[in-house]
């Protein structure tokens, strides 16, 4: 069948594979934006925790601890699913796994923090696990100098997906009367639903060509912990690998606050229970504009020097939402300062959201070795997750500070991570990868 001109990834092959491939994507966009970004954390802090001077604390640890578990997980799970070439069964697994607790989120009631904290973390625990294992199934579907359209591409698809879940979510508040976050719990098998539907193609069209590695099979968990012992005494051959994890680790950080926190930092602003449905809209229409920047720039000018941009992108955009917050908490009347800022810097951090994310894990699959895939994504997943852990420092700042202050800390970060991205050497990077897969 012939493809469209304007189609971003005309004439690539394994075009089935992809879009099972960005099916995944789409499925977990119900997870990442109803359940951690717009109405779970809402939910959490003003129903589940009845001590509203702990709220973000409580949340922020209940996090962190999903995502401790998950960084303990992450590169273990990777070296076997290389081992034994699960990355597959590893992906539907989790799948399934995260879509089924979502739907248990329905029977959480007022006050039960031990229900909400059983069933959130191992949902979180799978729906990042299933993160890493999708990623690292892009050097697979795609050639080297094709990974940053198509991880840009398929972040748009998730991303235009996820105005079509707000949609439904904000229609169904309207019709059902389900403003009060008590009355929230349909959304939530909602987005379980949503999860289990769009893995189906993922589960009959994704293939895998890795094989098992060759020898005597040894102990599922002896063997994966051997080969990430393995890599990590050759760090020194994918030095500019690691120094780019470094700085996925700060600046992930900045990530995971948008994700987290964005509309808690909306209500602080006055934003009520549709105009927050509306603000995190503008976020995601956003973040599918985004995505064109890595789409168009990424694979020409080079996977570093678009992560700078962007980065310096998001840098200015945290001070000026920490100047605005500032002004915002001055005035005597907080109510009366207007908001078209925070819909401008709303629409600056989607954008950054979406297009560094996408640019991010093109970045890691073009220094990674396809051989070693699943364990390179396993050690990206370990970074990600351990960054979202240091979203405690924001959350403990901002309840005893502020958010002007909780968004400096903010910026430091992203300062950080910065000056280790521009350490990395692009081309020496690749070079250590193709040395790896020749062998």
């Amino acid at each position: 069948m012939r493809q469209p001109d304007l189609y971003p990834l005309r004439g690539y092959a394994n075009q089935r594979s992809i879009w099972a491939w960005i099916s995944f994507d789409v499925a977990n966009q119900s997870f990442t934006l109803l359940i951690n970004t717009l109405l779970f954390s809402i939910f959490f802090t003003k129903v589940v925790v009845t001590d509203p001077a702990t709220k973000n604390t409580m949340w922020s640890l209940t996090f962190a601890a999903s995502m401790m578990i998950t960084v303990v997980l992450s590169p273990i799970f990777g070296a076997i699913s290389d081992e034994r070439a699960w990355k597959k069964h590893c992906l539907i697994g989790s799948g399934i796994m995260c879509g089924v607790l979502t739907c248990l989120f329905g029977l959480i009631q007022p006050g039960q923090l031990w229900l909400a904290v059983l069933l959130y973390i191992p949902a979180n625990v799978a729906y990042s696990l299933g993160e890493n294992f999708l990623a690292s199934f892009l050097p697979e579907i795609a050639r080297r100098e094709q990974l940053g359209r198509v991880s840009a591409f398929s972040w748009g698809v998730a991303y235009a997906s996820a105005l079509v879940i707000l949609a439904i979510t904000a229609a169904t508040m309207l019709l059902f009367d389900l403003k009060p976050p008590e009355s929230w719990r349909p959304l939530f098998f909602f987005a379980g639903a949503w999860f289990l539907i769009f893995i189906v193609p993922t589960f009959m069209w994704l293939r895998e060509r890795a094989e098992p590695s060759p020898g005597p099979r040894r102990n599922v968990i002896v063997a994966g912990m051997a080969r990430l012992a393995s890599s990590i005494r050759a760090t020194r051959e994918f030095r500019d690998l690691v120094m780019l994890l470094f700085a996925s680790l700060f600046y992930g950080t900045g990530m995971s606050v948008v994700v987290f926190f964005a509309s808690i930092i909306a209500q602080d602003f006055g934003f009520d229970d549709v105009k927050l449905v509306a603000f995190v809209g503008v976020i995601t229409v956003s973040g599918v504009v985004g995505t064109l920047i890595p789409m168009i720039l990424q694979d020409r000018i080079g996977h570093k020097r678009t992560t700078v941009l962007l980065l310096l992108l998001w840098l200015a955009t945290t001070l000026l939402l920490a100047l605005y917050a500032y002004l915002h908490a001055s005035r005597p009347d907080p109510q009366t300062y207007p908001t078209w800022p925070l819909w401008v810097l709303g629409n600056l951090l989607g954008a950054g959201l979406g297009s560094l994310g996408a640019a991010n894990r093109a970045f890691v699959g073009f220094l990674a070795a396809e051989s070693r895939s699943g364990e390179v994504f396993g050690l990206w997943g370990l970074v990600f997750k351990l960054a979202a852990v240091f979203t405690i420092p924001f959350a403990i700042v901002k309840d005893q500070m502020g958010t002007p202050a909780s968004l400096l800390v903010l910026a430091g970060f992203i300062v950080i991570g910065l000056v280790l991205t521009l350490l990395v050497n692009e081309q020496r990077g690749r070079d250590a990868a193709i040395a790896v897969d020749a062998k």
